[in-house]
């Protein structure tokens, strides 16, 4: 991904939490006096780190390469294991070092009722890792996301009812193959699944789009994309600091030029949920530094009780009147 750094100002509006995924959160409320037990299951902090081990472990995982199958294969395997169907959505593509082939894979989650006509939401990550003269393993960059989108499709999976459907969608290609991030050499996967939407129709049932991007960092505080929905964002924004959450948000205004604009280019509001502050002075980000040791299980935690918590607000704005 790219940072204008420009900082605007914008006026949010300030949205609530409700239930069931609330309740699944932790969100306090009306229901907060029920037991964890009958509140259903909750994110897994343990399980997403064990999926972020998992692919490091498999090492650099760009676009094109025998690891980024391996990673397809465990990324079905896990959906799978969900009790969800994964689809892949193959697809060759020019690039400055020749034609790659990409893969994205997604999973569909239905509301309860007649899914053709409810709303669909995207919870999105990108799992390739960039290109780069040195291994390099992604741990935060492409890992956490997709650790923590894993156990996020487990949970919702056996979360009902819902008012709107979900897709769980892991792009690849995300990463530039040149050094330096220039359009067009960007967001291979989510451009091509965007522009599926729109040639099948499927887009205009699409109401928002989640990307989670960069949440493993030690010291997570999720920043204020300036290209994201201000509705979207303040749905996690504001539920994260109803619930002790108020630090891991609200970081710097950025301009992240990341996998949610391919969205946004065909009109559908979307929202970036990442920490793009990685080590000091941003070191981190994009070299070897980008390890295992530093990120955290409890980051991935947060970060995904932060998209359950926020979940509900944006439930009750979408669901069919």
């Amino acid at each position: 991904m790219l940072v204008h750094r420009d900082r605007i100002r914008r006026a949010l509006a300030v949205l609530g939490c409700s239930t069931p995924l609330a309740v699944l959160a932790g969100c306090p409320g009306p229901t907060s006096s029920a037991t964890p037990s009958l509140a259903g299951p909750t994110f897994d902090a343990a399980r997403a780190w064990k999926h972020l081990e998992a692919q490091v472990q498999i090492g650099p995982r760009p676009a094109g390469t025998p690891e980024a199958e391996r990673t397809r294969a465990y990324l079905e395997t896990q959906l799978s294991a969900a009790g969800l169907t994964p689809v892949r959505e193959a697809f060759e593509q020019a690039t400055p070092v020749g034609a790659l082939s990409f893969c994205n894979v997604y999973a569909d989650l239905p509301a309860t009722g007649d899914a053709s006509k409810a709303p669909l939401v995207l919870l999105v990550s990108h799992y390739d890792t960039k290109r780069m003269e040195f291994p390099f393993v992604g741990a935060n960059d492409g890992g956490s996301s997709t650790a923590v989108l894993l156990e996020l499709a487990r949970v919702l999976k056996d979360d009902a009812p819902r008012s709107v459907s979900y897709r769980f969608l892991f792009v690849d290609g995300e990463e530039a193959v040149r050094a330096h991030w220039q359009d067009p050499d960007n967001r291979y996967g989510s451009k091509r699944h965007a522009e599926g939407l729109v040639k099948s129709g499927v887009s205009s049932r699409v109401k928002a789009a989640v990307l989670l991007d960069m949440v493993g960092d030690k010291e997570l505080r999720i920043h204020r994309d300036e290209y994201s929905a201000p509705w979207l964002y303040e749905a996690f924004a504001a539920a994260a600091r109803k619930n002790g959450l108020a630090k891991h948000v609200d970081g710097p205004r950025e301009r992240i030029a990341d996998d949610h604009l391919s969205f946004i280019e065909i009109g559908i509001p979307a929202v970036d949920l990442i920490d793009f502050e990685y080590g000091p002075g941003n070191s981190y980000w994009h070299s070897a530094q980008d390890t295992l040791e530093h990120c955290s299980q409890e980051s991935l935690g947060i970060a995904g009780r932060i998209v359950l918590l926020g979940l509900p607000a944006i439930e009750a704005k979408l669901a069919p009147k």
